[in-house]
Order: C-alpha cells, then structure tokens, then sequence
C-alpha cells in the first residue's frame, strides 16, 4: 500500500463506520486551503515591445519592478516571456506561403501491393514526382557511406530503417525537386516515422491523402518472388518477404487506422489486373486533389492588414489585501518608465486586471514548495 493510502486510512475508518461508503468518499475529499486570512492581490499587466527593443527591455524590466515593489502594500512580481506564439498569432501565418506548400500524397500498402506501378501512371499523367522512400534509402545505401553501409544491414535483416535517416532523404529530394507535388511511397511506414514526419515536414507540406494497394500476402509474395529474379534487390528472397509482411502489419497499419481517422485513406484493391487498378487510382487522385485545392483555397490571402509582429510580456504584481484601491498602479509606474527610456508608443502597457487569491494549492501539500508563494 502506497504512503497516500496509509495517510488516509485513519480518516476513511471512522467515516465509513457512521455513515457508510457514500459518506466516506465524501469525507476523503478534503476542502482546499483558502486565502481568507491573508488575501493576496493580484495584477496581470501585457506589455507590448518594438523588437529592435526587445533585449533592452529585458533588462530593464526586473530593475523597473524592484522600484515599484519598494512600495507599501507590495509582496512580490513575476516576468513571464511566452514559450510559443498564441493561437491568433500562429493563425497569421502568410497566407501565399500556406497556399503555396508542396502537395503530398503518400502511398502504401503490403511489399508487391503494386504500389510502383500505379505511381508510375501517376506520373505520366499527372506530372507528379514519384519519391520511393525504399529507392532512396537504396540510393544512399549504394553511395558508399557510414549511413549507407547502416542502411544496408536494415534492408537485409527487413527492419524499418531509423526515422531521421528516412524523413532526411524525402524533405532533401523534395527541396532539391522543387516541384508542386509529390508521391511518397512506402512512407510513414510506422508510428516512429509519422511522428518525425509531423515534427520535421507537416509545417512546410499539406498531406493531400494517403493511397493504400490492399491485396493478400500470397499474392504479393507470388509478385516479389517473381521480380526478385531479375530485381538483384537482397530482400526479394522468401525469408525477408515474409519478415517485411510481418512488420508491414505490426507497424504500417496502426499509421493506416491513424489516417483513416482522419479521413485521408483511399483504399484500392491491388489484387486486380494493371488497368482496373488505375481506374480506381484516378479517382482517388482527383479526390485528394480537390481536397488540396480546398486547401489552397482557404489559405488565400484575404486581403487583411499584416499582424502586429511586436514581442509580448506578461507581468503578474502581487499585493497585500482586498482593496485594489490602495495599491500603486504598476502600470502607469511602467509606462511612464518606458516612454522615458524610449519615447511614448515604444511599449505598450496594458492593465489586464486585479484578482483576488481565492484558494491556494501546493503539489502535495508540501510547503517547502513556493513556487506559487
């Protein structure tokens, strides 16, 4: 039993004997510590800096504050810098270059699904770039290199190929392509690589849709043993085809299930003849096109004015005290601070309003903690 548990076994015991397993819950559900005996006040201020000011500022605001908290009445204050842009701000990002990101569609299926095949009909009509995930880790397999000869061991064994190596090669091609969309074959081929795909690739590309060549693994094993006679490729053997299913299932579905949730997956049978595979390849492309185009669309520009690029502060000033009355105003102190510095409008100081500590927590109740004193 937990150290927790054996703390509140004495009050659970008596409340439990009274009045049953309603009041014992009750019971263990302490109220929270209130502020009532010693109301703290407190004072949110944004402040609004010239960039070319920003460092300065930086400098001076600690200093500006210990003056104001000379003050009678005044307890403390804090400089909070935000980690990442607010959501309006992250919402402006240019329109043209949102409506001009290179367009993605992935392709997948099982080893032998006739994935290649249909990528090449892609192409010819068009225009897409096809990029084989496999063809450039081969690539660079080839090239001689410490990452090559790595690459190498991967591909034998039918092992999925690290994440950075992986996205590295994509993103490098598609900026030395320079082109307005992609296929991407054999890629995300599991959770690993999806996730270094959003971390690395998702702000600079728009995943159109995802093309999955479902088909069954005889058929595809048939197809491989078949290409492996003239392929030279070391993993067109039975032994790796059947590793390479093996971990097709275990690692590229659950990214299949993922895109599925978003209504991104084109399913295609693969187990038909070329030409009846492509019709329906066709018209899973021009759907994933007209969702670009969406897109494209809604990232337009509007016509509305640029954002203020201005750096933004945030200061809480802490107080003794109910009444907000008797408190010096922190944020004419700090204006008129800086508009001697650097001239009115430099920084802008915005009084976000007062409150009042109404409870007051600590991780554990321990009050060796003050972060929040």
């Amino acid at each position: 039993m937990s150290a927790s548990l054996l703390r509140l076994k004495p009050l659970l015991r008596p409340a439990l004997a009274a009045t049953g397993a309603a009041a014992a819950a009750a019971a263990a559900i302490s109220a929270p510590p209130r502020c009532e005996e010693a109301p703290k006040r407190v004072t949110t201020l944004t402040l609004r800096v010239d960039p070319s000011i920003e460092g300065d500022v930086a400098f001076w605001l600690p200093a500006s504050l210990k003056k104001l908290l000379e003050m009678p009445g005044m307890l403390g204050a804090k400089v909070l810098k935000p980690l990442s842009a607010p959501a309006a701000a992250a919402a402006a990002e240019p329109a043209a270059d949102a409506a001009s990101k290179p367009g993605v569609i992935f392709v997948l299926g099982g080893p032998g699904a006739g994935k290649g095949t249909q990528c090449g009909k892609m192409v010819e009509k068009y225009g897409y770039v096809h990029l084989s995930a496999g063809d450039l880790l081969r690539a660079e397999r080839k090239s001689g290199s410490d990452v090559g000869d790595m690459i190498e061991e991967y591909i034998r064994e039918g092992k999925i190929v690290p994440v950075e190596i992986t996205v590295g090669l994509i993103l490098k091609a598609i900026e030395a392509d320079g082109g307005g969309r992609f296929l991407v074959d054999g890629f995300p081929r599991n959770a690993n690589n999806l996730s270094g795909w959003h971390a690395v690739a998702s702000a600079s590309l728009n995943v159109g849709g995802v093309l999955q060549y479902d088909c069954p693994e005889e058929v595809m094993e048939a197809r491989l043993i078949e290409r492996g006679k003239t392929s030279g490729r070391v993993d067109d053997n039975v032994e790796s085809i059947r590793k390479r299913f093996a971990v097709f299932e275990r690692e590229t579905m659950p990214v299949l299930q993922y895109y599925e949730y978003l209504g991104l997956v084109h399913k295609v049978d693969g187990t038909r003849p070329v030409d009846e595979v492509w019709v329906d390849t066709q018209a899973a492309v021009e759907a994933i096109e007209g969702r670009l185009a969406a897109a494209a669309a809604a990232a337009a520009p509007t016509g509305a004015p640029p954002s203020d690029d201005r750096a933004e502060w945030r200061v809480h000033v802490y107080g003794s005290g109910a009444d907000a009355s008797l408190a010096p105003d922190a944020a004419r102190h700090l204006a008129a601070e800086a508009a001697a510095r650097w001239g009115a409008g430099a920084v802008d100081v915005v009084d976000e309003g007062t409150s009042v500590c109404e409870v007051s927590l600590k991780a554990f109740d321990l009050d060796a903690l003050r972060s929040f004193d």
